[in-house]
């Protein structure tokens, strides 16, 4: 698996995080949405988008985070 992540301001409620996780291919397998100063996550298992636009803008990151925050309750 790849992992993948960017980040986009939020009015109010500062810097959210979308997280993928991707096949070899880059077909998007999990998605999250982590918002650290509220604390929010919203999680999607089987997301509707499946191909990852423009992965060259993205950040790599590690599976250990990803799953840290997706096992998050």
């Amino acid at each position: 698996m790849k992992y993948f992540k960017t980040a986009q301001f939020v009015p109010g409620k500062g810097d959210a995080w979308t997280y993928y996780e991707c096949d070899d291919n880059e077909t998007i397998q999990r998605q999250l949405t982590y918002i650290p100063e509220t604390g929010e996550i919203s999680k999607v298992p089987d997301p509707i988008v499946k191909k990852l636009y423009r992965p060259e803008w993205l950040d790599p990151t590690d599976a250990q985070e990803f799953l840290s925050l997706w096992n998050k309750e």
